[in-house]
């Protein structure tokens, strides 16, 4: 278990200065081409050895925490992330990136909000601007605007004890400004002929608010009606958060909110919420667990789902409009939770980030018919926790990627964060962030995977990074046995919830008390597909290429049966070599373990 207290330090820690120093990487093999130059501007570049002084435009995708990717309709991609960086050069107010091929990022030297916080909430906590961060934002275009939902963090009223909100910012552009959404029409014309045509006014920008602590004792201000305290010590009130019946008696936590999207159209899926079109949002932490609300399909206000009544007001302020708790809860460790439809497998999947973000951090995913849930993860386990299983959480939800160490290739770890897209062309993209053992822990990045929906509906991930050029373009394409045959690095995940100390990269000290399987990346073993079929090596089995030439069945003996897909990758982990071009497998066994099974042939 932990508290909202270790992200907010650890982000506050993240803009303090801080001095090291990078060794400056060898000259590079002349035979490695293609990849080469991104992958060294990417980990390896001499710039990081003083990163106090790099600037927020010489970035690149250092400092890139809780990335949320986003296309504009012109194709070019966007990554929002929150107020996190080595140094104290970022800029608040969630950094931007961009990027024409998913691989080569430019960071702006301008923040998205540019520090225009939503001034009544500030208001509410007796604070100025320069209290605040920005965390976990979401995006989505309409009606020529774009709309950012986002979080905004204080905890300088009470050091340790937070208080947070959930606000809604409009912006013409999407490298911002981002205003209030009560400020928006009197700051930007276009904003305000937009919302005048659509009839939407804004008397307030807040979502939904959460404070540690009973504002109605420390405040006698009317706006803070309603905002509870909770205790992590007393749960009694969790039945009723599960519920959305609780009035905020407890509490979801104010941070990273994101629209139910569908996978398969790239569309925000809409519900009927008593005659009202609706999007789904879900945000919250390991307080009450993550909640799913209702906003407006045209303003994206709340709503209350009892009435279906578009409120003016944040919606803890009525009962039951901010939500009810479909993962989590009992004050487990899940946070920056996304629910993506795909209406081609007709399933709900629920994406978690879970455990200490430093050391344990990992993403899981469980599935459902009903976007209200449960999620089951694929070997039959609830992701909505109980008194009972709240402890068990780390072994709870599949492990579509955590820590990992093929052999020859440098170690990741803490991967997290993630952000689900749809592209124009049909891609479906997983953005995360992820952070290195060879690099000391304060070094974190951007990295974005594809993602791909086996045949029983389950989601894998090409682990590679993605990579597209004028030759090589990452795809399902039909492969010969003969390109599948030979030598494989392979990674079974591994779930459980021993606890013990951790020594990572670059630490003086081991940390204690971190939940081993997720802390320490899970290393590789050899195997090798020979032309007959058979699986020899660290696993004994059989392996099937389907006609298509890129569905595989794996059967390892005494381990279970793993579906998924082979295709050919870049392996930007690599240290080494010729070529990073290399083909990888990613499946998944959802009739027995529950794990994933991946690897890059040698």
């Amino acid at each position: 278990m932990k508290s909202i207290v270790k992200r907010s330090l650890a982000v506050m820690l993240a803009f303090c200065s801080v001095s090291v120093t990078v060794a400056k990487s060898k000259s590079k093999d002349k035979t490695v081409r293609d990849v080469d130059s991104a992958v060294f501007e990417k980990y390896t570049n001499p710039a990081f050895s003083n990163p106090d002084a790099m600037g927020q435009a010489n970035w690149g995708t250092l400092n890139c925490h809780d990335p949320k990717i986003f296309q504009d309709d012109d194709g070019t991609y966007y990554v929002y992330s929150t107020d996190a960086a080595i140094g104290g050069q970022g800029q608040k107010g969630l950094q931007i990136r961009t990027s024409k091929d998913l691989v080569h990022w430019q960071s702006l030297g301008t923040s998205a909000i540019q520090r225009k916080w939503d001034r009544d909430w500030l208001r509410w906590n007796n604070f100025n601007m320069v209290n605040a961060s920005t965390w976990a934002p979401t995006v989505m275009k309409q009606n020529g605007l774009y709309y950012m939902i986002h979080g905004i963090i204080v905890d300088s009223r009470s050091p340790g004890h937070p208080d947070a909100a959930i606000t809604l910012s409009i912006s013409s552009s999407p490298k911002g400004p981002f205003y209030p959404a009560s400020e928006a029409a009197h700051k930007d014309e276009k904003i305000a002929s937009v919302l005048n045509s659509l009839g939407v006014e804004y008397t307030q920008s807040t979502v939904v608010r959460y404070s540690w602590e009973d504002r109605e004792k420390t405040n006698n201000d009317p706006k803070i009606k309603n905002i509870k305290s909770f205790n992590l010590a007393s749960y009694d009130t969790q039945e009723k958060i599960d519920t959305g019946s609780a009035s905020w008696l407890g509490g979801f936590g104010g941070i990273d909110p994101e629209f139910v999207t569908d996978v398969a159209s790239g569309k925000n899926v809409e519900y009927d919420i008593q005659g009202r079109k609706c999007y789904g949002l879900t945000y919250g932490s390991w307080k009450g667990g993550i909640a799913l609300m209702y906003v407006d399909s045209v303003s994206l206000k709340s709503v209350n789902p009892a009435t279906g009544e578009e409120l003016d007001v944040p919606a803890d302020s009525v009962e039951g409009a901010f939500g009810t708790c479909i993962a989590g809860g009992y004050g487990a460790a899940y946070e920056g939770a996304q629910v993506i439809y795909n209406s081609d497998t007709g399933y709900y999947y629920c994406f978690v980030s879970m455990g200490d973000l430093n050391w344990e951090y990992r993403v899981g995913v469980g599935r459902s018919k009903e976007v209200t849930g449960p999620y089951i993860d694929a070997s039959g386990k609830s992701m909505l926790l109980t008194n009972d299983t709240q402890a068990d959480y780390h072994a709870i939800s599949s492990k579509i990627i955590g820590g990992c160490e093929l052999n020859g290739d440098y170690a990741f770890r803490c991967q997290g964060g993630q952000s689900i897209l749809r592209t124009a062309d049909g891609k479906v993209l997983f953005a995360c962030h992820t952070r290195t053992n060879f690099l000391r822990g304060w070094f974190f990045f951007l990295q974005v995977h594809q993602m791909f929906f086996s045949e029983d509906g389950w989601p894998v991930l090409n682990q590679n990074e993605y990579y597209e050029d004028s030759t090589t373009k990452e795809a399902l394409a039909s492969l010969s046995k003969t390109d599948v045959v030979g030598t494989y690095d392979a990674i079974l995940t591994v779930r459980g919830t021993q606890r013990g100390d951790y020594q990572a990269w670059g630490e003086p000290e081991p940390i204690h008390n971190i939940t081993q399987a997720d802390a320490i990346p899970t290393p590789s073993k050899e195997l090798t597909f020979d032309a007959s079929g058979k699986i020899s090596g660290s696993y004994t089995g059989s392996w099937t290429l389907a006609s298509d030439g890129y569905t595989l069945t794996l059967t390892l003996d005494g381990v279970g049966t793993f579906r998924g897909y082979v295709l050919k990758a870049v392996d930007w982990a690599k240290k080494k070599g010729n070529t990073r071009k290399t083909i990888t497998f990613t499946t998944i066994d959802s009739e027995q373990t529950g794990e994933y099974f991946w690897g890059n042939k040698r």
